[in-house]
Protein backbone atom coordinates (compact mmCIF):
# COMPACT_ATOMS: atom_id res chain seq x y z
CA UNK A 1 0.00 0.00 0.00
CA UNK A 2 2.80 2.42 0.87
CA UNK A 3 4.47 1.56 -2.43
CA UNK A 4 1.36 2.66 -4.37
CA UNK A 5 1.32 5.96 -2.48
CA UNK A 6 4.99 6.59 -3.23
CA UNK A 7 4.48 5.74 -6.90
CA UNK A 8 1.58 8.21 -7.13
CA UNK A 9 3.60 10.93 -5.39
CA UNK A 10 6.49 10.39 -7.77
CA UNK A 11 4.17 10.39 -10.77
CA UNK A 12 2.64 13.67 -9.61
CA UNK A 13 6.07 15.18 -9.12
CA UNK A 14 7.15 14.20 -12.63
CA UNK A 15 4.14 15.98 -14.15
CA UNK A 16 5.09 19.35 -12.61
CA UNK A 17 6.59 21.66 -15.19
CA UNK A 18 10.20 22.63 -14.57
CA UNK A 19 9.00 26.25 -14.61
CA UNK A 20 6.78 25.58 -11.59
CA UNK A 21 9.40 24.36 -9.12
CA UNK A 22 9.13 27.46 -6.94
CA UNK A 23 5.31 27.55 -6.96
CA UNK A 24 5.28 25.19 -4.00
CA UNK A 25 1.66 25.56 -2.90
CA UNK A 26 0.23 26.15 -6.37
CA UNK A 27 2.04 23.78 -8.70
CA UNK A 28 -1.14 22.50 -10.35
CA UNK A 29 -2.30 26.07 -10.96
CA UNK A 30 1.15 26.94 -12.27
CA UNK A 31 1.04 24.02 -14.72
CA UNK A 32 -2.30 25.32 -15.97
CA UNK A 33 -1.31 28.97 -16.41
CA UNK A 34 1.96 28.28 -18.23
CA UNK A 35 -0.13 26.44 -20.80
CA UNK A 36 2.49 24.01 -22.07
CA UNK A 37 5.31 26.54 -22.38
CA UNK A 38 8.67 25.05 -23.25
CA UNK A 39 10.85 27.98 -22.15
CA UNK A 40 10.88 30.38 -19.24
CA UNK A 41 9.93 33.45 -21.31
CA UNK A 42 6.81 31.76 -22.69
CA UNK A 43 5.96 30.30 -19.28
CA UNK A 44 5.89 33.68 -17.56
CA UNK A 45 4.20 35.30 -20.57
CA UNK A 46 1.43 32.70 -20.55
CA UNK A 47 1.05 33.03 -16.78
CA UNK A 48 0.72 36.81 -17.02
CA UNK A 49 -1.85 36.47 -19.83
CA UNK A 50 -3.92 34.01 -17.79
CA UNK A 51 -3.74 36.32 -14.77
CA UNK A 52 -4.64 39.37 -16.83
CA UNK A 53 -7.73 37.56 -18.10
CA UNK A 54 -8.95 37.03 -14.52
CA UNK A 55 -8.18 40.65 -13.58
CA UNK A 56 -10.19 41.96 -16.53
CA UNK A 57 -13.08 39.67 -15.68
CA UNK A 58 -13.11 41.02 -12.12
CA UNK A 59 -12.98 44.59 -13.37
CA UNK A 60 -15.89 43.97 -15.74
CA UNK A 61 -18.00 42.80 -12.81
CA UNK A 62 -17.31 45.77 -10.54
CA UNK A 63 -21.06 46.51 -10.41
CA UNK A 64 -21.53 43.40 -8.26
CA UNK A 65 -19.95 45.27 -5.36
CA UNK A 66 -23.04 47.49 -4.88
CA UNK A 67 -25.28 44.72 -3.51
CA UNK A 68 -22.54 43.63 -1.11
CA UNK A 69 -22.45 47.11 0.43
CA UNK A 70 -26.15 47.98 0.16
CA UNK A 71 -26.42 48.55 3.92
CA UNK A 72 -23.73 51.26 3.93
CA UNK A 73 -24.20 55.01 3.52
CA UNK A 74 -24.15 56.35 -0.05
CA UNK A 75 -20.75 57.96 0.59
CA UNK A 76 -19.26 54.70 1.90
CA UNK A 77 -20.73 52.75 -1.04
CA UNK A 78 -19.26 55.20 -3.52
CA UNK A 79 -15.89 55.12 -1.76
CA UNK A 80 -15.76 51.31 -1.72
CA UNK A 81 -16.77 51.02 -5.35
CA UNK A 82 -14.09 53.56 -6.28
CA UNK A 83 -11.49 51.72 -4.24
CA UNK A 84 -12.34 48.44 -5.95
CA UNK A 85 -12.35 50.00 -9.41
CA UNK A 86 -8.92 51.52 -8.75
CA UNK A 87 -7.62 48.28 -7.25
CA UNK A 88 -8.66 46.21 -10.25
CA UNK A 89 -7.22 48.81 -12.63
CA UNK A 90 -3.93 48.80 -10.71
CA UNK A 91 -3.66 45.03 -11.09
CA UNK A 92 -4.35 45.26 -14.82
CA UNK A 93 -1.89 48.12 -15.28
CA UNK A 94 0.85 46.32 -13.36
CA UNK A 95 0.35 43.10 -15.31
CA UNK A 96 0.42 44.97 -18.63
CA UNK A 97 3.54 46.88 -17.57
CA UNK A 98 5.01 43.54 -16.52
CA UNK A 99 4.42 42.27 -20.06
CA UNK A 100 6.35 45.26 -21.41
CA UNK A 101 9.21 44.60 -18.99
CA UNK A 102 9.25 40.93 -20.00
CA UNK A 103 9.41 41.86 -23.68
CA UNK A 104 12.34 44.18 -22.89
CA UNK A 105 14.09 41.48 -20.85
CA UNK A 106 13.95 43.65 -17.71
CA UNK A 107 13.40 40.99 -15.06
CA UNK A 108 13.85 43.35 -12.10
CA UNK A 109 11.06 45.61 -13.37
CA UNK A 110 8.94 42.57 -14.18
CA UNK A 111 9.24 41.38 -10.58
CA UNK A 112 8.43 44.86 -9.28
CA UNK A 113 5.32 45.10 -11.45
CA UNK A 114 4.13 41.63 -10.45
CA UNK A 115 4.65 42.48 -6.78
CA UNK A 116 2.57 45.62 -7.26
CA UNK A 117 -0.13 43.51 -8.93
CA UNK A 118 -0.69 41.77 -5.58
CA UNK A 119 -3.20 44.52 -4.80
CA UNK A 120 -5.80 43.32 -2.29
CA UNK A 121 -7.12 46.75 -1.39
CA UNK A 122 -10.66 46.02 -2.61
CA UNK A 123 -10.92 42.80 -0.61
CA UNK A 124 -9.36 44.48 2.42
CA UNK A 125 -11.74 47.44 2.35
CA UNK A 126 -14.80 45.26 1.86
CA UNK A 127 -13.66 43.12 4.77
CA UNK A 128 -13.19 46.22 6.95
CA UNK A 129 -16.84 47.09 6.36
CA UNK A 130 -17.98 43.52 6.97
CA UNK A 131 -19.02 43.05 3.36
CA UNK A 132 -18.23 40.02 1.25
CA UNK A 133 -17.42 40.50 -2.40
CA UNK A 134 -19.68 38.24 -4.48
CA UNK A 135 -16.68 37.28 -6.60
CA UNK A 136 -14.38 36.58 -3.66
CA UNK A 137 -13.32 33.23 -5.12
CA UNK A 138 -12.36 34.85 -8.41
CA UNK A 139 -10.48 37.52 -6.49
CA UNK A 140 -8.57 34.84 -4.55
CA UNK A 141 -7.81 33.08 -7.83
CA UNK A 142 -6.35 36.33 -9.16
CA UNK A 143 -4.10 36.68 -6.11
CA UNK A 144 -2.94 33.07 -6.47
CA UNK A 145 -2.16 33.56 -10.15
CA UNK A 146 -0.13 36.70 -9.45
CA UNK A 147 1.75 34.73 -6.79
CA UNK A 148 2.45 31.98 -9.33
CA UNK A 149 3.80 34.58 -11.75
CA UNK A 150 6.13 35.82 -9.04
CA UNK A 151 7.24 32.26 -8.29
CA UNK A 152 8.06 31.68 -11.95
CA UNK A 153 10.09 34.90 -12.15
CA UNK A 154 11.91 34.06 -8.92
CA UNK A 155 12.89 30.72 -10.40
CA UNK A 156 14.55 32.49 -13.33
CA UNK A 157 16.61 34.57 -10.91
CA UNK A 158 17.59 31.48 -8.88
CA UNK A 159 18.29 29.32 -11.95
Amino acid sequence: MASVFVQRAVATRIQVSPFCRTARRSRALCNTVINGATNWHDAIGNAINATLSVAKELQSRNELIAPAVANLSPAAKKSLQGTCKESFQTVIDMLEEGQVALAAGDIATLQTKLSAALDTECDDELSNFGATFPLANLSKQLTKKVSVCLAITAQNVVA
